[in-house]
């Protein structure tokens, strides 16, 4: 309705009135439309995916420790990449150990954290194999950095490097193979020294 009309025929109070109320109308509603509804709270971002877990290494063995059977040490996993590459002994020095009498016995004092003891022992086990010694002769004995084993026999042998080979006959040491193979010679050469008398195979640093 036109404010012309409301205000027609109407006394002047009453005009007065209808004035006001318009103008409050009017001034409510600006003030109404003029609000704005509350902004929403923003999502929270998705945490980030934490990184994928490093697979963890595999967790290594213990050392071998005090008598060691010839099964155990080839079961032991770390050792596993050197049995991979088989070693050939030279033939002349197989033949000199095929002839030499098989009356002794062999006490290997070791480690399997010793990178000597991981090079000779498959050198070993070759030579012997090809010369038909049976792995019965050997006495294996595992030891850590001290190089100290429980029944004292390091100390007994006066073993202060590891791989050491006493070659005994009768329970008497006739001699030994230590640490490493000569730069001028080879395992088997070294042992078919030992077992037909010759010089003893003993090398140190």
């Amino acid at each position: 309705m036109a404010v012309a009309q409301m205000f027609k025929g109407q006394t002047p109070f009453v005009r007065a009135l209808v004035s006001v109320a318009a103008v409050a109308v009017l001034t409510f509603g600006a003030g109404c439309a003029a609000k704005t509804a509350p902004a929403l709270p923003a999502a929270p971002t998705p945490a980030a995916a934490p990184p994928a877990a490093r697979a963890a290494a595999p967790a290594q063995p213990d050392p071998l420790l005090g008598h060691v059977t010839v099964a155990q040490l080839k079961a032991y996993a770390p050792w596993a990449i050197f049995w991979e590459v088989k070693y050939v002994p030279d033939a002349a020095a197989i033949a000199t150990i095929k002839a030499c009498p098989k009356d002794f016995t062999v006490l290997l004092v070791m480690g399997t954290w010793c990178p000597d003891s991981k090079r000779e022992l498959p050198r070993y086990f070759a030579t012997m194999a090809a010369a038909g010694v049976p792995d019965a002769v050997l006495t294996m004995i595992g030891v850590d950095r001290t190089k100290k084993d429980t029944e004292g026999l390091t100390d007994k042998w006066t073993i202060t490097r590891v791989p050491t080979f006493v070659f005994l006959r009768h329970g008497k040491e006739f001699g030994r193979f230590t640490e490493h193979t000569p730069a001028d010679s080879s395992f088997e050469a070294e042992i078919a020294k030992i077992l037909s008398g010759g010089q003893a195979g003993a090398v140190h640093r």
